[in-house]
């Protein structure tokens, strides 16, 4: 009689997941057509094909467009194509038709982008930290001719690569295409070429990676920025999805500032320096009262000086202030979300479990406020209107945007998540379905359009909207029961974790024997329903 009840039972709420799995499959698709029409719009009206230039600001009344992005507002655009490509591939099984127009478009389109930035790049020589080697890397401003920007000193700076080496590791796994690996690649040594390997009095390493090449100051933002995409690296070099053949040379100094040579596989080399970024970041750069990170840490002097041993030139270290300090920025915490949780899935280290908790959950109440409109409430994450009021805290739709896919990246591992984006998606639906115009959306979702947002609407804000609504297709994907049978042992490999229908904690080795009772489990964050 009791396993016919619990059939019963079982059978009942695996009839609820599936029609809550419909509900979640309608949602998706709705916002994947939200950020399609979004993402057509835009490139229409800002992206000049012909003369290969993507416009910063569109006057909504006049439908003019002004002033050539930098290279940090052109990452938007790449960013949203490749939102948009990895939404596309969530559906493709459920709405072959759409994926059908859109798929090849958008792979085109982000060639076509990737082609285009080259205008940004440049080419010049730096001394670092373990000597002197020439880069190409991205400059703030476009030139005219693809690989003649100016790159030297200030005219580049690290957290633009990473940005960049961001959506480069996404496009590979999109398509397969291998320059985008080789690139993203060799953006990263550039970058890691940046980290302040002087050793101290103590022999550690003083660690961090300043603004840019021509800088002195330390940010959250040119740090924390390159530790989910070093950890994909890692990924897809220790799962096999590139083939290792000769690993990774570089340089550390040792105590007396020579340069010894280092040999590591890829994997240990990406992994390693994300941990190390991570820790550096961690104790240097939070406000251990609220969980929140500062902007950064300034140098007490601010000028870079080198100094040539055996015949290398070496840059020197510069002491910082003591203190971190600056305004609260959304994206800043956003990227250690981010970086938590991509290093929890990679390692299964408790202590990134723990921080992605922590760290999601005090942003979440920090950053955002309660808003009520009608009987309805709502829970925006703060804009720059809001500094009046709370002046040490700052976001922009951008910004915002970083520590939302921070959520997403979260969201399998911490339940808790699920409700943040769950609020989220009620945020920028009332934007979209109030405040839309020519297919753009406001800075403020809840207010709608101010005085400068309609002669000076941003396009990289206006990206950021089309990503939010591609990531939200592939979470609500994500959140699909998986209906197994009762050996799942592997499931479970490496969770915190399981739960039953009622809260209550289950035994994981309960999971490898053959008579698990049936019902509705929670595994890793996921719905999991046992026949």
């Amino acid at each position: 009689m009791r396993k016919i009840l619990l059939t019963i039972i079982a059978f009942a709420c695996v009839t609820t997941l599936l029609a809550q799995d419909n509900d979640a499959k309608v949602l998706a698709q709705r916002n994947l057509e939200r950020a399609l029409m979004m993402n057509d719009s835009i490139f229409d009206a800002m992206y000049d094909q012909r003369n290969k230039k993507l416009y910063f600001y569109y006057n909504m009344e006049t439908k003019q467009r002004t002033d050539i992005v930098s290279v940090w507002e052109f990452t938007a655009a790449l960013e949203a194509v490749n939102s948009v490509l990895e939404a596309l591939n969530t559906v493709k099984d459920d709405m072959p038709d759409v994926y059908e127009e859109y798929y090849e478009k958008n792979v085109k389109r982000f060639e076509r982008l990737y082609n285009d930035i080259g205008y940004y790049r440049g080419t010049f020589s730096l001394a670092s930290y373990t000597g002197r080697n020439t880069w190409s890397p991205y400059g703030v401003h476009r030139s005219n001719n693809i690989g003649g920007a100016n790159v030297a000193g200030i005219e580049n700076v690290y957290d633009d690569q990473m940005w960049i080496i961001r959506e480069l590791i996404r496009a590979y796994r999109i398509t397969g295409k291998s320059a985008y690996l080789s690139r993203a690649e060799e953006l990263t040594r550039y970058v890691l070429d940046g980290w302040d390997c002087v050793r101290n009095a103590n022999g550690e390493e003083y660690g961090g990676i300043t603004w840019g090449p021509g800088y002195t100051s330390k940010h959250a933002c040119s740090n924390a920025p390159i530790i989910s995409p070093l950890v994909w690296l890692h990924e897809i070099y220790a799962n096999g999805e590139a083939n290792d053949r000769n690993g990774q040379d570089y340089y550390e100094l040792d105590n007396n500032g020579i340069r010894v040579a280092i040999h590591k596989s890829k994997a240990d080399y990406y992994l390693d320096f994300a941990k190390k970024i991570y820790a550096w970041q961690r104790k240097t750069l939070i406000n251990n009262a609220n969980g929140i990170y500062y902007d950064g840490i300034w140098s007490r002097t601010g000028d870079i000086t080198t100094h040539t041993t055996d015949g290398v030139e070496y840059r020197d270290h510069v002491d910082s202030n003591a203190n971190p300090q600056g305004t609260y920025h959304t994206y800043n915490t956003g990227t250690m979300v981010s970086a938590a949780a991509d290093l929890y899935r990679a390692t299964g280290d408790e202590y990134y479990l723990q921080e992605l908790e922590t760290t999601a959950t005090k942003a979440y109440n920090f950053f955002t406020a309660s808003k009520r409109i009608g009987t309805v409430r709502y829970r925006p994450m703060i804009t720059a209107e809001d500094r009046s009021t709370n002046p040490s805290k700052n976001g922009n739709p951008w910004f915002n945007q970083v520590l939302f896919r921070g959520f997403v990246a979260g969201a399998p591992y911490y339940g808790s998540i699920n409700n943040y984006l769950k609020e989220y998606q009620k945020v920028l639906d009332y934007g979209f379905e109030n405040h839309r115009w020519l297919g753009f959306l406001p800075v403020n979702l809840m207010e709608g359009w101010g005085a400068n947002d309609t002669s000076k609407c941003s396009v990289q804000y206006t990206f950021s909207r089309v990503s939010e609504y591609a990531l939200l297709v592939s979470y609500y994907y994500s959140t699909l029961t998986a209906i197994r049978q009762p050996a799942v042992a592997q499931q479970v490999a490496g969770s915190k974790g399981v739960y039953n229908i009622n809260g209550q904690k289950v035994a994981v080795r309960l999971f490898a024997e053959s008579d698990v009772p049936a019902g509705v489990y929670l595994v890793n964050g996921r719905k999991v329903a046992m026949r």
